[in-house]
């Protein structure tokens, strides 16, 4: 019993904070700025629980926040709970090519290693991410036996779930609340932060997306960011992006050169800052596939 304990914390802890510092705050939003060592250890644990490759993910979560619960979003609710929590990746109603995966993540196409984990796109990254995974848990199984094995797989399961509750649970007004009136139904919804290590402060997050931090308030726990805090204490994270709310303001602390040298080109920035409404469209929208 304790190997599958042992099995089923570390898949859980390093994948659920590989989502979310990996490829979420890190990459997607580039909230922080990590040695490029620390960076490849979270990415690497979302990818071993089965999150795709780090280009597929993070187009798909810009894509998200420009078009958030409007047509060009991959998966909002409003096209089903079902699509919201798997159907938009076997049967999605934005489809993005290699040109726009160039246009929307051109900071990930100039990194050797996200870029093989691409593998061209067109459903390649999904196999080669199957693969892998496939042959780490056969590793696992050779070298710590079956019940180590089975409990990696319940808590890289576990960590996979946690996203999805996000994009659906987290979009649905009857089980959250919001701090700030944003133009989606992003929500804050408790047990989806618990779960999720502070991802499901969500609203918080639509409102400030390139905040390091998604718990606001005293109680809205993020063990995420107490990590990336952690980090920053040490000399390691640098570059830690937070909203001035105690100035009364919504804007973030400005950019330090640093940090534009590791954010997304003009393009990529624009599709994440243009107005969120059905009439605004970006050289994105229009080539994305929309709702039926």
């Amino acid at each position: 019993m304790v190997p599958f304990i042992v099995a089923f914390v570390l898949a859980y802890t390093w994948g659920v904070l590989g989502i979310s510092l990996g490829y979420h705050r890190g990459l997607s939003h580039r909230s922080f700025k990590l040695p490029r060592p620390l960076e490849y250890f979270f990415v690497i644990g979302a990818y071993l629980v089965f999150e795709g490759g780090p280009i597929f993910w993070v187009a798909s979560h810009r894509l998200h926040h420009r078009y958030s619960d409007l047509p060009g979003d991959p998966h909002s609710p409003k096209d089903g709970v079902w699509h919201s929590i798997l159907g938009w990746m076997s049967k999605p109603v934005v489809k993005i090519d290699e040109d726009q995966y160039k246009t929307i993540c051109p900071d990930l196409f100039r990194d050797p290693l996200y870029l093989w984990l691409h593998a061209g796109g067109k459903g390649r990254d999904g196999y080669l991410c199957l693969a892998i995974n496939v042959a780490y848990r056969a590793a696992l199984f050779a070298l710590f036996g079956p019940y180590f094995l089975l409990g990696n797989l319940a808590g890289s399961v576990g960590a996979f779930i946690a996203p999805l509750m996000v994009n659906s649970i987290c979009h649905m007004p009857r089980f959250g609340y919001q701090n700030f009136s944003t133009p989606d139904l992003s929500q804050n919804v408790w047990f989806v932060a618990l779960a999720s290590f502070g991802e499901g402060w969500h609203n918080n997050h639509h409102e400030f997306p390139q905040s390091a931090r998604h718990g606001m308030k005293p109680w809205e726990l993020d063990f995420s960011y107490s990590v990336l805090s952690t980090l920053e204490k040490l000399g390691i994270a640098r570059n830690v992006r937070l909203p001035k709310i105690a100035l009364g303001t919504r804007t973030l602390e400005p950019l330090t050169v640093d940090e534009k040298e590791v954010l997304p080109e003009p393009d990529a920035a624009d599709l994440l800052t243009a107005p969120k409404s059905q009439e605004s469209k970006s050289e994105i929208g229009e080539l994305a596939e929309s709702r039926s």
